[in-house]
């Protein structure tokens, strides 16, 4: 199954473009919605090709400034590029190329799972079961999709605001290749975008594996597991706390997943080739090596060179020098730039060109989720105390466990926590929402390397220019940048 996810991810698309097309102008042919999208899933096969183009997507929609946003953009990295510090001031034009690349990139995933979730049932000839599980899969990766759009441009989604402006939620594939501005979608609300995320995730449940025969699918294919996960984030999200413990337990509870000892084995050091994923991987985009920078090839996180920036002094301060998380997952980068040197970077992303696993959920998240969910909704309780001194003793063989009566609050326990989720899972793009849906103050750091307030306004993207102007205006822009 291993060699079927690398060699396939990239071939489907030419054949699923041309089915959104017209006929051939220069032949008298049948339309080729009635032939070549056909054939397509006229068997497992070439039908699993169509839909591996749609983790492929996921993917490309994932990479460079998507994914490095949720830190860079925090008191957790120093930024020193003129792009980063454009994004993490919230100085960006409605116009900025960062935030237009993300919208398209995701949507185009969207788009290429709606023709999986379209298609399949109505021109599916192969194993019904099958059919189902694929139909399951992109419909999970449409709801990671419209999760990673919602918290970005979904004004107020994470502050919950659940009547503010959200996404136009484009659920049929796109009709040919031409823009039709009176069939434009207007935004939906973000409580209507987050329910559709969760129905999404619900009616793909009950048709997905638990696990796969290969190791490397079981970590890097939609399953049952990261529905539960990815549930779980959206309703901490959301604040429906109880419903966050419920999902996050599934995790836990699951011998499917474990926690490993050393954490340089979930993040080693690559020669850019191939790496396993490990047991703590609920859902991640696996490094995959073909003879070339393409598919799972570079994606242009920057923390290998310290010019584009360094951890801060103001995160490392949190760590001991115990800590695995200081000793193991930090280094010097590759960078002798006057500006930035002896500073350090992370190490979780190491290889040269960009070729590394990239984690969208790990186990220890759903520790931490489930930690701070029971000490919102029932207060000060043991279990949420053991969580946390689970992934803390983990990547310290120093620390000390906290006892119940260490916290004199529930507050001072969701703290500690929350501090916790800041040290495990810097760098792999959660922080900036976790500040957010906290209510706490997004900052940056100015030229004169003092800590300034993001304008309240900005605390989403802009919605592309281009998308308000090919729209007529059915799109409304996010009301921070107008």
């Amino acid at each position: 199954m291993k060699n079927r996810i690398i060699n396939t991810y990239s071939f489907a698309l030419l054949a699923i473009v041309g089915s959104l097309t017209a006929c051939d102008k220069q032949l008298d042919l049948a339309p080729e919605d009635t032939t070549v999208e056909s054939e397509v899933f006229q068997t497992s096969s070439s039908a699993e090709s169509a839909l591996m183009d749609v983790y492929n997507k996921t993917y490309e929609a994932n990479k460079q400034t998507a994914y490095i946003i949720g830190d860079i953009t925090t008191n957790t990295f120093v930024p020193t590029s003129a792009g980063a510090q454009l994004l993490s001031s919230g100085n960006l034009l409605t116009d900025d190329y960062s935030a237009e690349k993300i919208w398209g990139d995701t949507y185009s995933a969207i788009n290429v799972a709606n023709v999986i979730i379209k298609s399949v049932p109505e021109l599916g000839t192969y194993n019904e079961d099958l059919e189902k599980q694929h139909v399951a899969e992109a419909k999970f990766l449409r709801a990671y999709n419209y999760l990673v759009l919602l918290k970005l441009y979904g004004d107020g989604a994470l502050q919950g605001n659940m009547s503010g402006l959200g996404l136009p939620l484009q659920l049929e594939p796109y009709a040919g290749t031409e823009f039709v501005s009176n069939n434009a979608l207007e935004r939906s609300s973000n409580d209507e975008v987050y329910a559709q995320i969760i129905k999404d995730l619900t009616d793909a449940l009950p048709d997905l594996n638990e696990d796969y025969d290969d190791k490397l699918e079981t970590r890097a294919r939609a399953t049952q597991g990261s529905v539960h996960a990815l549930l779980s984030r959206v309703y901490l999200y959301m604040g429906n706390y109880a419903k966050a413990a419920e999902e996050s337990a599934y995790l836990i509870n699951n011998p499917i997943y474990a926690l490993v000892s050393n954490l340089r084995s979930v993040f080693p050091i690559t020669d850019g080739i191939d790496e396993d994923l490990v047991e703590e991987h609920i859902y991640a985009i696996p490094l995959t090596y073909n003879g070339g920078d393409h598919q799972f090839g570079t994606h242009w996180f920057f923390y290998y060179s310290r010019t584009f920036g360094y951890v801060s002094d103001d995160y490392l301060g949190k760590l001991s020098s115990t800590d695995q998380r200081m000793t193991e997952l930090m280094w010097s980068g590759n960078s002798l730039s006057s500006e930035n040197y002896g500073k350090l970077t992370t190490s979780k992303f190491n290889h040269k060109d960009g070729r590394d696993n990239i984690p969208m959920i790990r186990l220890p998240e759903m520790y931490l989720t489930r930690a701070e969910a029971l000490a919102r909704t029932d207060g000060k309780v043991q279990e949420a105390v053991d969580l946390l001194n689970r992934i803390a003793r983990r990547a310290d063989a120093a620390y000390v466990d906290y006892k119940l009566s260490d916290f004199t609050t529930a507050e001072d326990l969701i703290d500690r926590i929350l501090l916790e989720r800041e040290k495990e899972l810097a760098f792999e793009g959660l922080h900036r929402y976790d500040i957010i849906r906290t209510g706490r103050k997004l900052q940056f750091k100015n030229t004169d390397g003092v800590y300034e307030d993001v304008p309240a306004g900005r605390y989403v993207l802009p919605i592309p220019k281009r998308e308000i102007d090919i729209t007529k205006g059915s799109l409304v822009q996010n009301p921070g940048y107008l």
